[in-house]
């Protein structure tokens, strides 16, 4: 497990790719909230084999579906 911590303004996707690093070991789960809603995170995880557990934003166009039941663990870390 890595986290860092981020300036409050700083974007999520910044806070993403500190805490992601290819030399770690490989997640099944990326549980995250709304603030890493995007493309290019969704692709960066599927590629590496990962679901992502995100929940859209409310301007996404292409609707995505998420497991709740694995979302609400996202606070037992």
């Amino acid at each position: 497990m890595r986290s860092d911590i981020t300036a409050g303004q700083t974007s999520d996707y910044l806070g993403f790719d500190l805490v992601m690093d290819d030399n770690l070991a490989e997640p099944c789960v990326l549980l995250a909230d709304r603030g890493y809603d995007s493309d290019k995170i969704r692709k960066t995880m599927e590629a590496r084999n990962v679901v992502p557990v995100i929940p859209m934003r409310k301007t996404r166009k292409l609707r995505v579906t998420v497991d709740r039941t694995l979302y609400r663990l996202r606070n037992l870390v």
